[in-house]
């Protein structure tokens, strides 16, 4: 499909904002939230791993949609409707301690430095999500002094950073965009999606499908962000994020190939990844206008 190239710069608001504490749990709708380096302030801080410390995700365990998270003033809370809720702490120790005990997991292929957030709560994931009879699942931290960098085949620069995200710190999703998706569906008498299936942390409205695509830039108010290229989709859009369940396989992957946006670029894709350029510390918010160049 042909992107008609609109007049640059062009302008949107952000009409949801999301951050995904925990990788691969629910996310967090919010009203405003603190922009980092490394994403929106809490977004993948935390990420499970299996017995051999390898990250886990909806790839290989679906059920983790069904997990609910929350950010209380002291506590992370994972919640479950069959399960009850389990805190955790937020402030400990070995987060801010930079002689604290931390072993390397393997996230993609990035090793990392993370901390166990402990035995409970690892107990009850390994409950929760029926994992007792391949081994125990983990609760890691990503600790303040830990440095992970951008893949270079995500970006061209060389001091992107960021925590448990799969490939850059921000991925900005267009609202007309799915509204486009969801016409195609809908035509090969499909199942509309909601935009939760793209994890996206910013949403934005008021350009047309696919003009996302085309900028390089990124101002909210004080906050800059570099848009870096289209996000490559793996078939986890397909799980419901309300039941962690498959309902149509191989949608909406398909048609997102079928769509081949952007034209000529081999693959699905849905959504920009971005990397942050200034502004840290400040805040974005629903209704804010986004200026894309």
């Amino acid at each position: 499909m042909s992107i008609p190239k609109q007049g640059f710069p062009m302008y949107a608001s952000i009409n949801r904002l999301c951050i995904y504490p925990v990788k691969s749990l629910k996310g967090i709708e919010v009203q405003q939230a603190k922009c980092l380096p490394t994403g929106l302030e809490f977004d993948r801080e935390w990420v499970v791993v299996d017995h051999k410390n390898r990250f886990m995700t909806q790839r290989q365990l679906p059920k983790m949609a069904t997990i609910e998270t929350h950010i209380s003033n002291d506590s992370l809370v994972l919640s479950h409707s069959e399960h009850g809720a389990i805190h955790v702490p937020l402030n400990t120790p070995p987060w801010q301690d930079p002689k604290a005990d931390t072993r390397e997991i393997i996230v993609w292929k990035d090793k990392c430095q993370a901390f166990d957030e402990g035995k409970a709560v690892s107990d009850w994931l390994t409950d929760v999500l029926e994992f007792a009879a391949k081994g125990t699942l983990h609760l890691m931290r990503f600790p303040q002094q830990e440095k992970r960098v951008v893949q270079p085949k995500f970006t061209q620069r060389d001091d992107g950073v960021l925590k448990f995200a799969d490939a850059c710190p921000y991925l900005v999703v267009n609202t007309e965009s799915l509204d486009a998706l969801n016409t195609e569906l809908e035509q090969q008498q499909l199942s509309a999606i909601d935009m939760n299936r793209f994890r996206g942390n910013i949403e934005i409205s008021g350009i047309p499908a696919w003009q996302e695509y085309q900028s390089s830039k990124m101002t909210i108010g004080d906050v800059i962000l570099k848009a870096e290229g289209p996000c490559h989709r793996c078939p986890m859009p397909g799980i419901d994020q309300l039941t962690g369940i498959t309902k149509e396989p191989g949608q909406p992957f398909k048609t997102l190939m079928e769509l081949d946006v952007p034209e000529g670029k081999s693959g699905a894709y849905f959504g920009m990844h971005a990397t942050f350029l200034s502004g840290e510390g400040n805040t974005i918010a629903v209704g804010d206008q986004i200026e894309l160049i």
